[in-house]
């Protein structure tokens, strides 16, 4: 064997070995290949997903403003809220379910893709370029890994409210702090009467966002509809939370009866008579409300009991 036989022999088996581990993951078969087509049918699921949480949100406020107007009847009211608080319940459930699902099976590339990368051969004389392209091979798996989600959400029937109200028990257990899902238990529990529990759900919303208008309304009425004893401090508290309400939206109609319900209470004749002539402007003509309001405002005029 010549002198050039013997070292070139030796330097083509070292470069065959670098580069069949250079070129490896791509000659194996990944056993967790990554569909980008699903991948990007994931993402748009999960912002379409999105848009109708929010598409949902806004449904229920704008109920909340024909109720308190006076445009929409109450038992149409709670046949459309229950509608759309059980299609909000099923959907943040599928979210939930998308996000545990990706981050299950990230955990279950990651194992993957170091397994992979340890059937990769310890070579001497190559060992700075194999531990190269280990290090790239692992993040474009990792990269990958982080990309995948599986769709695993089924859906249930119609909203039940004892159902509802279970799922949110659920639900708020494991995470107290979800507003949506507080005000949702806030107004299942206020439509089961169960007062209490209505009342210290909506006192977490308030504790979430304290601004948030339907929480101070609905404590507010709950405060002058379950009190025990005409206690003044009871009617201010009350009143409190109105004048937070009414600070940006000063025309609900249902805000400023329950606001001037509790100034008459506080013997404040005059600022009750202002807030429910207001809520009478605003409220839809010749309705049953309206009309109840007017009655009030004539005899408290009058010096009578307005009820």
């Amino acid at each position: 064997m010549s002198t050039v036989a013997f070292f070139l022999i030796p330097f083509v088996v070292i470069l065959g070995i670098v580069l069949f581990s250079l070129t490896l993951p791509f000659w194996r078969r990944d056993p967790s290949p990554v569909s980008f087509g699903l991948d990007d049918d994931r993402a748009q699921e999960l912002a379409d997903l999105q848009v109708e949480r929010e598409t949902i949100i806004r449904s229920l406020q704008e109920l909340e403003m024909e109720l308190s107007q006076g445009r929409m009847d109450k038992a149409d009211y709670e046949r459309l809220k229950a509608t759309d608080e059980g299609r909000l319940l099923h959907l943040l459930d599928r979210l939930d379910t998308l996000k545990d699902a990706a981050q299950h099976e990230t955990g279950d590339q990651q194992k993957a893709a170091s397994k992979r990368i340890s059937w990769v051969p310890a070579i001497a004389s190559g060992v700075v370029v194999l531990l190269a392209s280990i290090g790239i091979y692992g993040a474009l798996q990792f990269k990958a890994a982080q990309k995948l989600m599986a769709v695993e959400a089924q859906m249930g029937g119609g909203p039940n409210p004892m159902e509802m109200v279970a799922k949110l028990e659920k639900r708020l257990k494991e995470n107290p702090d979800d507003l949506q899902g507080q005000i949702m238990a806030g107004r299942s529990y206020q439509a089961l009467n169960r007062i209490p529990e209505a009342k210290k759900a909506w006192e977490k919303v308030l504790e979430l966002d304290p601004k948030q208008h339907e929480a101070h309304y609905n404590l507010g009425v709950i405060q002058i509809e379950t009190r025990q004893i005409d206690d003044p401090e009871i009617f201010k508290q009350a009143l409190a939370h109105f004048d937070i309400v009414l600070a940006d939206l000063p025309n609900q109609p249902a805000v400023n009866w329950y606001r001037g319900l509790a100034l008459w209470y506080l013997n404040r004749r005059q600022e009750t008579d202002a807030a429910w002539t207001l809520a009478a402007q605003n409220m839809e003509p010749g309705s049953k409300d309206m009309e109840f309001v007017k009655d009030a405002l004539v005899k408290l005029r009058a010096g009578q009991e307005p009820f």
